[in-house]
């Protein structure tokens, strides 16, 4: 696999066969692999490597104000960022409310000033963050990701618009109904902070979507060019 920083746009050249599209690991992937690693503002460095980068809810200092000027300045001076986040809404998290709903709130309109799509960290506020999306009047993609909850809300979330992220809890057997009805269109995979080979999840998806991993892999690369073009 080799990467080419132009125009800020990130060029694969010579597709890697899995995409996995929100990861912590720090190690060096292998190059059957093109991965989107997770970078948290004032906590990591920025590599020459495909990332995200945003300010999770969980890690916001005092009112967030100097990292959200942190992150503006990264988005403007370095062409590997592809996406902001991981950033959203957490209810179980001690951190004020009220200002997680403003850096939230900034992330999303420095998702439209640079157009990048948005990855994002719900837990117990699915309807606050639909609520967050449809007040910027966002235009850029939103990915939820390590989504592991009801079919009902997945498509809900669908039908907002979002794509959905699904991680390694689907290798318990509890999402299956998901993934034999989700749309392939709105459909990506990770590894966040699991140790699980992407291509483990892969397998079990095609497994229970009887799908060839030659078409899960070609639908995946299609959804990763249509999302971060």
């Amino acid at each position: 696999m080799r990467l080419q920083i132009a125009n800020r746009i990130f060029i694969v050249q010579d597709k890697p066969s899995f995409i996995d599209i929100h990861t912590h690991q720090a190690d060096q992937p292998s190059s059957s692999v093109y991965r989107v690693r997770n970078i948290i503002v004032d906590q990591d460095d920025v590599l020459d490597e495909a990332c995200s980068v945003g300010i999770h809810p969980w890690y916001i200092r005092d009112d967030g104000t100097a990292q959200l000027v942190t992150l503006r300045e990264m988005l403007q001076t370095n062409p590997a960022i592809l996406a902001i986040g991981e950033c959203g809404l957490d209810k179980v998290t001690e951190i004020d409310w009220q200002t997680q709903e403003l850096v939230f709130a900034t992330q999303l309109h420095l998702a439209n000033e640079f157009a990048k799509p948005v990855i994002v960290h719900c837990v117990r506020a699915y309807q606050e963050v639909i609520q967050q999306v449809k007040a910027a009047k966002n235009t850029t993609p939103i990915i939820m990701h390590g989504f592991k909850k009801s079919k009902e809300l997945a498509d809900q979330l669908l039908q907002q618009g979002f794509y959905l992220s699904l991680g390694a809890d689907i290798l318990k057997g509890r999402q299956d109904q998901l993934i034999s009805s989700i749309p392939l269109g709105r459909l990506f995979l990770e590894t966040d902070d699991s140790d699980i080979p992407i291509s483990q999840i892969y397998t079990y998806f095609c497994r229970v979507r009887n799908l060839s991993m030659d078409e899960l892999q070609a639908q995946l690369w299609s959804n990763f060019e249509e999302v971060f073009n």
